[in-house]
């Protein structure tokens, strides 16, 4: 994450960004470990329909009216990797987007990188290589099982879509649970399996939001843990997964890190001291309540910023 000034505000990232008033289709942005609005020069060509970010950094954009579709780095170099474009109109503005891999920009097709695209409420992916001879978007639609839905009669199911997910070590790890893990690799067709996780944790009680976060190179699991009202959270919990063993551990602190997650989105990592943020925290960020949760991982702590803003909270980039 750059840490320094950017060409306009002399602000530092990470930084939020804020669905604007009513009617306007320009985000605003929000410093974090500032706690105030910030000036950018990218706000012009990043618009709440148009574009989305993923955990490494790079922010997806789609350029409608020239027919065009890159990686924009947002903050002060404003490098672009341009993509195949992404022919289709109308996709949810709240994807989720991933790459499989931090990009080079000087030798883009280096290391193989695939973009990852992912509707919230359909079974429908797109993707594609980056670099020259990546080829097009490729639409496809997924089949990981159905959800029973008594209340509505009898029968009566729906497709299970993918919920969190995150890139680690080449692969796409998704819908993490304390019994069970999505796996989604792409060779070069994707395919998708599941991982049991050995002696796994009885479930904790409560509604819970579960975000995956890759951190060093390592996988976690943050869940919030809601017992009564689905607003409030109550408990945070933090686990390491050990691939070795195919087993959650509870993590005692990240690393000195703090991650960033919110909802329909994902979860990043940065190191909190680039960044002027809290080492081992978790922060949080609720669409729509104006609030950021940060969560110690180390002494359990748990407090409520306001960020000074009555907008909705949209998206967290992050720098490779």
């Amino acid at each position: 994450m750059d840490t320094t000034p950017s060409s306009r505000g002399g602000v530092r990232a990470p930084y939020l960004a804020l669905k604007h008033v009513a009617g306007s289709d320009h985000p605003v942005f929000f410093s974090v470990s500032e706690k105030k609005a910030i000036d950018t020069d990218v706000t012009g060509e990043l618009e709440n329909n148009n574009s989305w970010a993923t955990p490494q950094g790079w922010v997806l954009v789609r350029n409608a009216a020239a027919s065009r579709t890159y990686l924009l780095d947002p903050h002060g170099r404003r490098t672009r990797i341009q993509l195949p474009h992404l022919p289709e109109d109308g996709l949810p503005p709240v994807c989720t987007c991933l790459l499989s891999d931090h990009p080079d920009p000087a030798d883009p097709g280096r290391g193989n990188c695939l973009v990852l695209l992912i509707e919230p409420d359909n079974p429908i992916i797109r993707y594609c290589h980056i670099g020259g001879g990546g080829g097009e978007w490729v639409k496809y639609e997924y089949d990981i099982g159905t959800l029973d839905l008594p209340d509505l009669g009898e029968g009566c199911k729906e497709k299970l879509v993918i919920c969190s997910i995150a890139a680690c070590g080449g692969r796409f790890y998704f819908n993490g649970g304390f019994d069970e893990l999505g796996v989604l690799e792409f060779s070069p067709a994707p395919a998708f399996r599941s991982v049991a996780i050995r002696d796994a944790i009885e479930q904790p009680f409560g509604c819970q939001k579960v975000y995956l976060v890759e951190s060093g190179r390592e996988l976690f699991m943050v869940s919030l843990l809601s017992p009564s009202d689905p607003s409030v959270v109550r408990r945070v919990l933090v686990h390491r997964m050990d691939f070795a063993r195919q087993e959650w551990r509870e993590a005692g602190d990240i690393g000195g890190r703090a991650f960033l997650v919110s909802p329909w989105y994902f979860g990043a990592s940065r190191p909190a001291a680039e960044c002027g943020l809290e080492a081992d925290c978790v922060y949080a960020a609720f669409a729509g309540t104006k609030r950021l949760l940060v969560f110690n991982v180390k002494d359990g702590t748990m407090r409520i910023e306001a960020p000074a803003s009555k907008l909705a909270l949209r998206m967290l980039p992050t720098y490779p």
